[in-house]
């Protein structure tokens, strides 16, 4: 009886992390978007990374793989930036991974553990700040790694310019390096060009 009600109580914690990433925004896997500019934005940011959230949250084999081990200890990965055209500063690409971690976080801390990455950890170590960094890397192993790859496409005309983006997360499992989730973001910008373009 005790195990029923523990898988009970999972299943509707489950729930609610879906249902509350759910109601943070129903985006789609692709849009469309016109404007004066054709750069990845704070628009793009919360509707990526809230789609992201909800869909790791809520995949089957993530939600096995909790069950059978509890926690998954995780590491973020630097984005792997392939976009052609334009050029996403490091500060910027961090973002769009750190907001799914912090939006996991928060309405799912018992099913996640975040471990810092070891690049950050050291070059924060090398600031000689007065901070606690925690545990060195080599103490906390991860277990998967949490990645994102942007690329795209650019078409430019003397009247606009369009650009493709095909933004990846996957969910490796470090030990065995199976893929156990997957899931992308897709958006296309067009801009019209002013006289002075």
């Amino acid at each position: 009886m005790r195990f029923q009600i523990s898988d009970f109580r999972f299943q509707i914690q489950w729930l609610l992390v879906i249902g509350f990433l759910t109601m943070a925004g129903c985006a789609e896997n692709t849009a469309i978007s016109h404007g004066r500019n054709t750069a990845l934005d704070s628009v793009d940011l919360t509707t990526m990374t809230d789609q992201m959230a909800r869909s790791m949250a809520g995949d089957e084999r993530v939600r096995q793989s909790i069950a059978r081990k509890g926690k998954l200890v995780i590491v973020v990965q630097p984005v792997e930036n392939q976009l052609t055209g334009e050029i996403l500063p490091v500060g910027q690409a961090e973002l769009f991974t750190a907001r799914v971690r912090i939006l996991l976080s928060k309405h799912a801390p018992e099913s996640f553990t975040w471990v810092m990455n070891r690049d950050a950890f050291y070059r924060l170590q090398a600031k000689e700040r007065d901070l606690d960094l925690g545990p060195a890397p080599e103490r906390t192993q991860p277990e998967f790694a949490l990645t994102a790859t942007f690329r795209s496409l650019t078409d430019e005309t003397t009247k606009r310019r369009t650009a493709a983006y095909l933004c990846v997360y996957e969910l490796t499992n470090l030990g065995d390096r199976t893929l156990i989730w997957t899931d992308r973001y897709e958006v296309k910008k067009t801009a019209a060009k002013g006289f002075l373009d």
